[in-house]
């Protein structure tokens, strides 16, 4: 069941590449707010296509609020990629964060879902997993 949402925002695509092993690689900055703070998060994901279009996203990523704290998460989730090239991604995050307001992430199971369009603009939330 889900509970209280804990973070949204919306961002960009800033990088990709395709690694060795196949898999892609992204990078995304976004801006938004959790637990009521604003904050600027960066992840790097690197996700494995399947030729029906779904696949695996893993991805770690950090976040800083206004007033310089900075935690940092996991993330492991599946995603879809529809016919015009927009994707769904649906999954877990873990989080890491210092003493303090962020601390409370650090108890919980968030529960994410990730939207980008064919331009790379991201729309992200997540919600408390209870």
């Amino acid at each position: 069941m889900l509970g209280k949402q804990v973070y949204e925002g919306r961002g960009k695509t800033v990088g990709m590449r395709v690694l060795p092993n196949g898999k892609l690689e992204t990078s995304v900055v976004m801006q938004g707010m959790s637990l009521g703070e604003e904050i600027t998060a960066t992840w790097t994901s690197e996700i494995e296509q399947r030729p029906d279009g779904t696949g695996t996203d893993e991805a770690l990523g950090f976040f800083t609020a206004k007033d310089g704290t900075m935690g940092r998460y996991r993330i492991l989730g599946n995603h879809i990629t529809k016919p015009d090239g927009s994707m769904v991604s649906r999954g877990a995050v873990c989080f890491v964060c210092p003493p303090g307001k962020f601390a409370y992430l650090n108890g919980i199971a968030v529960a994410y879902e990730v939207e980008s369009d064919k331009d790379g603009n991201v729309q992200n939330k997540g919600w408390e997993w209870k």
